[in-house]
């Protein structure tokens, strides 16, 4: 881990080199391009044969769609504390995201008008769940229990052939979200354009949300327009804002958690005052490479991505913090609610017991954030990302009188003659 003073050039510099949401490469953009062509001009023959390409399966046209018995006796594969801690963490989270439910409004103008903006979940979501070391049961969790909160009469889950097979945690978490039985055998950018456009056996969506790799990331990207997506998550970041009251095992040890996802570009940076907690932060980090997963990855995101930051006092380090935006901030500090009260970021953690691992498996909120300095302007996922809401206008004659010469005036201005009389010819004889 490298370190730097806020402010600096130094610090400017390792900002901008850190890794920010962007279009693919010319490569991966054009290569997607015409798996998309090819899906929404083939349908189910291309999801069959691209399946065969990238994942070396051959699908049977007519079981694209896996039997919900099938998923079910997958699930019972999974080990049953594993299945008893998602059930635990799932209660969690929707008691959580049922307090987002929208509920609109409505007001009732004096004259008996009445304008209101009304709530109403999308009519169908595609949730994308990765194979390999990216499917996690989390992440179906996070992803489908808003989802599920908001009321979307039609939720799809598209995956890798060999995803539930070889990891039956997932199976079991979408079993506990009760979408065993529409779960679709077909991952990868041609999954994405099964869900955009349809085919035979994939009936298209509203809505793709869920993570995957930069294919994924491209095709969900080039859809956009047919059909809504989520934001496009990087890999992860955390930054913890620490004084010399921190447990430097603590920072470490969250330090070191985020670094092990495996992407090898995580972000993970403590702002402190503290030079001697600095130093001690480094130390342990070094010694506790060893123990946890993906060491090698691990390692290169520490040594590309990962800094000490120091800075003159706590105000300097929330503007430290600030200029990251980052997905998770964790706040260990003397008098930590106040000092969090001023944080950006996309999920702020505070106090020494609150580590970003419970948010990453289902204290409540929601774990997929904005990552790349979107925190300034984005949200985490929640029930609202599943939810349209309308506005419904009912006007009196009273009140349309009450309001007509503003719009006529306004409407003529700008030149619309025609907006103009259609409220002036409910006036004529």
């Amino acid at each position: 881990m490298r370190t730097l003073r806020y402010p600096g050039p130094g610090f400017t510099r390792y900002l901008r080199s850190l890794p920010r949401a962007a279009a693919g490469s010319p490569r991966v953009e054009k290569s997607v391009a015409a798996i998309l062509a090819a899906v929404r001009r083939e349908g189910d023959p291309a999801l069959v044969r691209l399946t065969a390409r990238f994942d070396g399966v051959r699908l049977d046209p007519r079981r694209i769609r896996v039997p919900a018995a099938e998923i079910r006796a997958l699930a019972r594969r999974a080990d049953p504390r594993v299945v008893a801690a998602l059930r635990a963490l799932a209660r969690r989270i929707e008691a959580y995201h049922r307090l987002q439910r929208g509920r609109g409004f409505s007001m009732r103008l004096p004259d008996g008008s009445v304008i209101e903006e009304v709530v109403r979940p999308l009519d169908s979501v595609g949730l994308y769940v990765p194979g390999g070391a990216g499917a996690y049961p989390s992440s179906v969790l996070m992803n489908a229990i808003p989802a599920r909160v908001a009321g979307v009469p039609r939720i799809q889950v598209v995956t890798p052939p060999r995803t539930l097979e070889d990891n039956p945690s997932v199976a079991a978490a979408l079993a506990i979200v009760g979408l065993e039985g529409t779960v679709y055998r077909v991952g990868g950018a041609q999954a994405i354009a099964a869900l955009a456009y349809g085919t035979r056996q994939v009936p298209a969506v509203s809505k793709i949300v869920g993570p995957g790799n930069a294919f994924v990331a491209a095709a969900k990207r080039q859809v956009r327009g047919t059909v809504e997506i989520d934001h496009e998550a990087g890999p992860s970041e955390v930054v913890i804002l620490a004084d010399d009251s921190a447990d430097a095992g603590y920072v470490a040890a969250d330090l070191l958690a985020q670094a092990e996802h495996g992407s090898g570009d995580e972000t993970v940076v403590l702002v402190t005052p503290s030079r001697d907690l600095a130093l001690e932060v480094e130390r342990l980090v070094s010694e506790g490479l060893p123990s946890i997963a993906n060491r090698a990855k691990a390692s290169r995101a520490l040594r590309r991505h990962g800094a000490i930051v120091l800075v003159a006092g706590l105000e300097a380090g929330v503007a430290a913090v600030n200029a990251f935006a980052p997905e998770h901030v964790e706040v260990m500090t003397r008098r930590a609610a106040s000092v969090s009260s001023a944080i950006v970021a996309g999920a702020v953690f505070v106090g020494p017991f609150a580590p970003v691992a419970v948010g990453d498996y289902g204290i409540g909120p929601n774990h997929v954030l904005p990552t790349g300095g979107a925190a300034r302007l984005s949200s985490p996922l929640s029930v609202r990302d599943f939810e349209v809401r309308r506005s419904v206008v009912r006007m009196t004659r009273r009140g349309l009188a009450g309001v007509a010469e503003s719009i006529v005036r306004v409407a003529m201005a700008e030149g619309f003659r025609g907006h103009a009389q259609s409220v002036l010819t409910r006036f004529e004889a």
